[in-house]
């Protein structure tokens, strides 16, 4: 990370501020300039950070951070860049098979079948038909569930339902059962492909790959992948 992305990390994490020092400028964390600088910057390096917008200068020749830098921070720490700063990647907290908690990165399904609705053809039709479409989410809605495992936070030691005559563990039990269903009626679905279909609906649908990525993983000629799809896609929503 340069210097200039680091000052704007600064910025954001600690309430930092740039003021000038010398023929220079320096970072002040928490707006403190009785202390020596965390950083310094060249005059150019600041020009640059105040042209993009990154930066605005406010009170007393005080450079502060901008939401357009706010952004362009969360831009760079983020592993899937530009998508989780529009929302595009969700985390979800798990419960693992041994107890312990952790945290996936997965992209939004929703964002998954927005790409599958705009892939067009040569006329600039859509190239999926809803009935394709609805196959490709209801593969991927039965996916995420049988992956997901048990949400952290959720309460097991809530009473049951009035209805029911299980014991606390009805919730836990609920849900690991709506997993296991989940994952049955997926591997089902796949099940009725063959095996070069199955592996572009999984690739495409599931593990979010690109129609090149998997043209090139293939070794197909271009373009050829999207024709693929569509005849996966046509044999899951068959199968319906």
């Amino acid at each position: 990370m340069n210097k200039p992305e680091r000052a704007l990390a600064l910025m954001r994490g600690q309430g930092a501020l740039i003021a000038a020092h010398g023929n220079a400028f320096g970072l002040y964390p928490g707006g403190d300039r009785r202390r020596r600088p965390r950083l310094q910057l060249s005059a150019a390096e600041v020009r640059e950070l105040e042209a993009s917008g990154a930066i605005a200068c406010g009170i007393a020749g005080v450079f502060e951070l901008t939401a357009a830098g706010r952004a362009r921070v969360i831009r760079g720490e983020s592993e899937a860049g530009y998508q989780t700063q529009h929302g595009a990647w969700i985390a979800r907290g798990v419960i693992d098979a041994e107890g312990g908690e952790r945290t996936l990165l997965a992209l939004d399904g929703g964002v998954v079948m927005r790409r599958l609705a705009a892939l067009r053809d040569l006329r600039g039709r859509p190239w999926l038909s809803a009935g394709e479409l609805s196959a490709a989410a209801h593969l991927r809605a039965d996916w995420e569930t049988s992956q997901a495992g048990l949400l952290r936070g959720s309460d097991w030691t809530a009473p049951p339902n009035a209805n029911s005559g299980r014991g606390q563990s009805s919730a836990q039990e609920a849900a690991l059962a709506a997993r296991c269903d989940a994952r049955r009626r997926t591997a089902e679905a796949l099940a009725c492909l063959s095996a070069p279909l199955r592996r572009v609906v999984e690739r495409i649908c599931l593990q979010e790959e690109g129609l090149e990525a998997l043209e090139r993983a293939e070794g197909w000629p271009g373009r050829s992948g999207k024709l693929a799809l569509k005849l996966g896609l046509s044999q899951l929503a068959a199968s319906l």
